[in-house]
């Protein structure tokens, strides 16, 4: 189950998650890694087109000062703001995005509007490459998002330009090479970057697994216990439901190691992994607890149905023809969750269960 997992993860191209729940889950992990990012893109693009104008109302003529202030300190700016301080709240993601988005495509029909009013357009229009480039490398858009911003900012200036600009055909075959050479550079630079992002992902995903993950059996280990327990302890307060709770022993373990060998008793342990894993509703849960100890969350259950599920598991191991000759049996710990609760409390009545089951002459299940 879990090796499934870690290999789906470690398969996929770095550029392209085949199945939803790790894109979704790299969606999450790029939403959080990208706010910090656009929070202070944003305030330094809003601040450095104040210089900008502080800069212009030194240089620029009076016939035009005005249009130039009015997008470069009262429209530019606080949109960017905006944005900057929208990132401070996660549910306002979609909308700060789509902003985002459309914010080039605002400052491309600012500079549009002041570089129309010039006799010598050129010296304001390297803006306009330099927004393409923007969106692409630092703006914290995804490449997807990045793309349609870019591609709607060269389309805007595309159409004004050829049919508003009195520009020499010259003029205009190198500003449009000027574009090519701004996206082109801006989306190879989103692309990569992209890729490294999926590709840091796909190593973080796997290097939590090995550490969430018994590396004989392949399920998961105590560390990923408490995580576990702590989620659906959680959600049973919340919606009023109860969970079982089982600890497995291995009958005579360790006879099987001392007649056998650890390789072989190895062998029964995955063999029995296998088998409760074959059991188990997607939704439960198995740990290897330490040794030849095995711990079941049964997820939405009451004591009726959870005693017959273990019952079943016990019968089934205790029927399964093994690799060794021998009749292997278990002993089983049962509870179900109860008001107030924690990981402790459960895990330990969970425990006198099963030495109550060790007690009484072991292969049963005896629930507390």
């Amino acid at each position: 189950m879990l090796h499934d997992k870690k290999n789906s993860i470690a398969n996929s191209p770095a550029i392209d998650f085949k199945d939803k729940t790790t894109r979704d889950k790299f969606d999450r992990w790029m939403i959080k890694s990208n706010l910090l990012q656009i929070r202070l893109v944003s305030a330094l693009t809003g601040l450095l087109y104040m210089i900008a104008a502080l800069i212009n109302s030194m240089i620029v003529s009076d016939d035009i000062l005005s249009l130039m202030i009015t997008i470069h300190l009262y429209v530019m700016p606080p949109f960017l703001f905006l944005i900057s301080l929208m990132t401070f709240k996660k549910d306002l993601y979609r909308l700060f995005i789509f902003l985002l988005i459309i914010a080039p495509v605002v400052a491309t029909i600012g500079n549009l509007f002041i570089t129309s009013e010039l006799e010598d357009p050129a010296l304001y229009m390297t803006e306009l490459y330099l927004i393409i480039f923007w969106i692409f490398t630092v703006s914290g858009l995804r490449l997807w998002q990045a793309t349609i911003s870019a591609i709607t900012t060269v389309i805007v200036i595309f159409v004004v330009t050829y049919f508003f600009f009195s520009l020499s055909l010259e003029s205009f075959v190198m500003h449009c090479f000027w574009m090519l050479a701004s996206f082109s550079f801006g989306f190879l630079g989103a692309y990569l970057l992209e890729k490294s992002y999926k590709e840091v992902f796909s190593t973080h995903e796997q290097l939590t697994q090995l550490a969430m993950t018994d590396k004989l059996t392949g399920l998961y280990n105590r560390a990923k216990l408490d995580e576990l327990l702590h989620n659906e302890l959680n959600r049973s307060k919340r919606f009023q439901h109860t969970f079982g709770l089982a600890i497995m022993d291995i009958d005579h373990f360790k006879k099987i190691n001392d007649t056998y060998g650890h390789q072989v008793g190895d062998m029964i342990l995955k063999e029995i992994g296998k088998l409760i894993t074959e059991d188990l509703r997607s939704t439960d849960k198995i740990i290897r607890w330490g040794g030849e100890e095995f711990l079941l969350i049964y997820v939405e259950t009451d004591k009726k149905e959870v005693l017959k599920r273990v019952e079943e598991l016990r019968l089934k191991i205790e029927q399964h023809l093994f690799s060794i000759s021998n009749i292997i049996t278990a002993s089983f710990g049962l509870t179900l969750y109860s008001k107030d609760d924690t990981i402790d409390s459960i895990i330990q009545r969970a425990d006198n269960a099963l030495y109550i089951a060790k007690n009484n002459g072991r292969n049963r299940t005896e629930f507390i």
